[in-house]
């Protein structure tokens, strides 16, 4: 059985949880709002190992958009350095046609270049970006980079496409942490568990102390903490939907399936009615799981 991941929370003491950057409407909010630019510079300089002077977020985030929309797709487009396209998003799992959607999502941002009358010159190079908190490939490195590449004779057809993913779980690999990597920041402060994890990686790098202050700051706003929630319920409900679909037929499966993530759950301190409403499991059932731990 596939794991599930429950909602996402950064341990802060005594004091309410912050929220994760790794849901992707905190990370649509943290890095594609007007006037956080900086941050996306810096996270995609990091990602794309190189230095980015200037960039233009093409679909700035829009709030009142998102709660009218909640299945809403929250990837981030930019052009970076007047000369280079970009699609970046952050995914809770991996499911079967995710690469086919990062394709697509490339394929449709690098043909909105040509309007009518225009020749291919005018079309530019194009990168989609994936973080991933889930596992894509087999190799332990946790960033993968491709290209059009012929295997048989070793070179790359053309630079105009480039797709990275980047496996958050993988980062457990690492055996020598190089605290001066800017994309193991990043990626760490993504993966972070607890508010002194956060704050270690932020001494490290001003850019990221900035996005975590920021991240401090959005976590006690009562309206972004409630569409957080509501985005956590979504995507914990969808993937529960989509492995239920995949068990069609196993009942008796799936109804332990649910209790484990009501067991789960319940560690994490989620109260009863939002068990039920995730998990479809009576409240009496949910219950006398409490007495079972």
């Amino acid at each position: 059985m596939k794991s599930i991941r429950v909602p996402r929370r950064i341990k802060n003491g005594d004091e309410p949880y912050i929220l994760s950057p790794k849901n992707d409407f905190l990370f649509r909010l943290l890095f594609g709002d007007d006037g956080n630019e900086e941050l996306l510079a810096s996270l995609l300089s990091s990602i794309l190992h190189e230095e980015i002077e200037h960039v233009v977020i093409k679909n700035p985030y829009i709030l009142k958009l998102f709660s009218e929309d909640k299945e809403a797709i929250l990837d981030i487009k930019a052009a970076i350095n007047s000369k280079k396209l970009v699609d970046i998003e952050i995914q809770l799992w991996n499911s079967p046609c995710l690469m086919s959607r990062i394709l697509f999502y490339w394929a449709r941002l690098y043909a909105s270049q040509i309007k009518q009358g225009n020749d291919y010159t005018v079309l530019q190079k194009t990168t989609s970006i994936l973080i991933l908190d889930d596992l894509n490939h087999s190799s332990e490195d946790y960033h993968a980079c491709s290209h059009l590449h012929d295997w048989k004779q070793h070179i790359t057809l053309t630079d105009m496409i480039e797709v990275h993913v980047l496996e958050l779980p993988k980062l457990h690999n690492l055996k020598q942490l190089d605290k001066s990597n800017t994309l193991l920041q990043w990626m760490l402060f993504f993966n972070a568990q607890t508010r002194e994890e956060l704050i270690m990686v932020s001494e490290a790098n001003p850019v990221i102390k900035k996005a975590t202050d920021l991240l401090i700051t959005m976590s006690r706003d009562e309206e972004t903490r409630q569409m957080y929630e509501a985005r956590e319920e979504y995507l914990l409900g969808r993937q529960i939907e989509i492995q239920g679909a995949k068990g069609e037929g196993r009942e008796e499966g799936r109804e332990t399936e649910r209790k484990d993530i009501a067991m789960r759950l319940i560690e994490e301190g989620m109260n009863d009615e939002f068990i039920k409403k995730i998990t479809g499991l009576d409240i009496a059932v949910i219950r006398s799981l409490h007495n079972n731990r």
